[in-house]
């Protein structure tokens, strides 16, 4: 059986720890996923804030310009191959001379293109801006109608009104974004499409997002943020808080599977010891009594007046200490079920105090002295009975628990706080500082009154707390090994009702 509980409890331990793993890793991958969400999240509104950017600079105002632009393809050869180079040239005419001259301006630069032929222009006329881009045939693909359209826009909006970052930066703000920085930079070649860049580790990323705000040109701005750990939290908030109860619900199940076994298999070891005890307690009451029965069969020695008064005394002491055992051993196994009943009444403790002196049982050979060390008497609120069966097992410990010689003080008063307070000191055999944690356990026992054979079942002062808290009261006590043991009660006191 020891070993089937070993193995349940190593099974147990295992499966939470294998649940732990398990479940932490599903959560990483959770948590990945979730923050690419928020990434791809996090990219697109900053995209979303440089388009913003482009189409709060096309309303502005503009100056009079018209622009025309023309794709010309040249061949080069290099050793061997031939490389051929895209050019793709834009005129920006100002407008403003050719208005007031009455010339139709847009006319007049489509027809100047058109006179251009293949060729380049060596001298502009006044007002009229030139300028060229090249690309590489290998790029060709990414040279379509739409892109070059949208490249031309944007050229044309930062020819008007340039890039200013304070404004891309209050976009960024208004959608909830703190970037840690916004630069502009150019690139060596055109860059058609925005991209992402991520560094960092897991927990502290750092995201770029580079934008070309004018394609021709090169020119880039770079957006610099931090991701940080809450807002992904924040999104699997449902599913974390499920995934956190679960787990606890789980592992709080499979605890509480252990903890009931070992309760379990501590019920069953005190069974155990309490059946093992209880033979042997009650093998001395029924060899004395077998030894009266035996000696009443006798005419001669029932003859014998003093022997018979001996043996009659011996067996009623062997019977009382068989009725104290049946008693709290009922009395302890109701506790486990329901709460003491209690019929309080006010009553003289001294009356109380000497009716238990008067029902000890002191053995022969033992010198036992009991005092009533209090000055008045006091008149207690409790359960009569109950309160007289714990000044009646705290006086046989004491008796019990000493040697042939034994002096026993019980005192009494009514402190200020509304308490009754019940004291009994002896100057018996003591507690061993290692065993005040237990005194009050059922069935507990100490080695040092197993080596000195001294009987008993160790039900005694747990039945004892147990009345006393039924009064709603505390038990304490302070002893030292070899002098002896003080117990202190505290029981509260009202006014006639609970």
């Amino acid at each position: 059986m020891e070993r089937r509980f070993k193995f349940i409890y190593g099974l147990t331990i295992c499966a939470i720890v294998a649940y732990s793993i398990v479940q932490g890793y599903w959560l990483y991958s959770r948590y990945r996923l979730s923050l690419e969400e928020y990434k791809s999240e996090l990219y697109s509104t900053i995209i979303a804030c440089a388009e913003e950017d482009i189409a709060i600079r096309k309303t502005l105002p503009y100056s009079p310009r018209f622009y025309g632009n023309r794709l010309r393809k040249t061949s080069e050869i290099k050793g061997d191959d031939v490389v051929e180079t895209w050019r793709y040239e834009i005129f920006a005419l100002d407008t403003l001379n050719y208005i007031s001259k009455g010339t139709n301006a847009h006319a007049y630069l489509l027809d100047y293109i058109a006179s251009l032929h293949d060729s380049v222009p060596t001298e502009l006329p006044k007002g009229l801006e030139y300028f060229v881009f090249t690309c590489d045939s290998m790029n060709n693909e990414d040279m379509g109608t739409s892109q070059l359209v949208e490249a031309l826009n944007r050229f044309t909006v930062d020819h008007q009104h340039p890039f200013q970052k304070e404004r891309l930066d209050s976009i960024l703000r208004s959608r909830g974004i703190a970037a840690q920085s916004v630069t502009t930079t150019k690139a060596d070649t055109m860059v058609w499409q925005p991209f992402m860049q991520m560094h960092g580790s897991i927990l502290q990323s750092v995201m770029e997002v580079s934008y070309p705000y004018d394609i021709f040109e090169g020119q880039e701005v770079v957006v610099t943020t931090a991701i940080s750990v809450s807002p992904v939290i924040r999104k699997m908030a449902y599913t974390l808080l499920i995934t956190v109860l679960l787990s606890f619900f789980l592992i709080f199940c499979l605890v509480y599977q252990i903890l009931t076994i070992r309760k379990q298999r501590q019920i069953e070891t005190i069974r155990q010891e309490f059946l093992h005890t209880m033979i042997h307690e009650l093998k001395r009451p029924i060899s004395t009594l077998k030894m009266c029965v035996s000696f009443m069969g006798n005419k001669r020695m029932m003859q014998d007046e003093e022997g018979m008064q001996r043996i009659l005394a011996s067996s009623h002491n062997e019977l009382d200490n068989l009725t104290s055992y049946f008693s709290k051993l009922r009395d302890i196994t109701l506790s486990d079920a329901t709460e003491i009943p209690l019929v309080k009444s006010r009553f003289s403790l001294r009356s109380l105090t000497e009716e238990c002196i008067g029902k000890q049982n002191i053995p022969s050979g033992k010198e036992v002295k009991m005092d009533i060390v209090a000055v008045n008497d006091v008149e207690a609120w409790a359960d009569r009975m109950h309160l007289a069966n714990i000044v009646c097992n705290l006086l046989e410990n004491a008796i019990k628990y000493s040697h042939e010689a034994v002096t026993i003080r019980i005192n009494y008063q009514q402190l200020t706080d509304g308490l009754l307070q019940i004291t009994v000191a002896d100057n018996g055999i003591g507690i061993a500082s290692a065993d005040h944690r237990y005194v009050f356990d059922k069935f507990f026992r100490s080695e040092t009154v197993k080596d000195m054979a001294i009987p008993g079942i160790g039900l005694g002062l747990s039945y004892v707390k147990l009345l006393v808290e039924a009064h709603g009261g505390t038990i304490t006590f302070e002893s030292t090994e070899g002098e002896g043991t003080t117990f202190i009660i505290l029981i509260p006191q009202t006014d006639g009702e609970d």
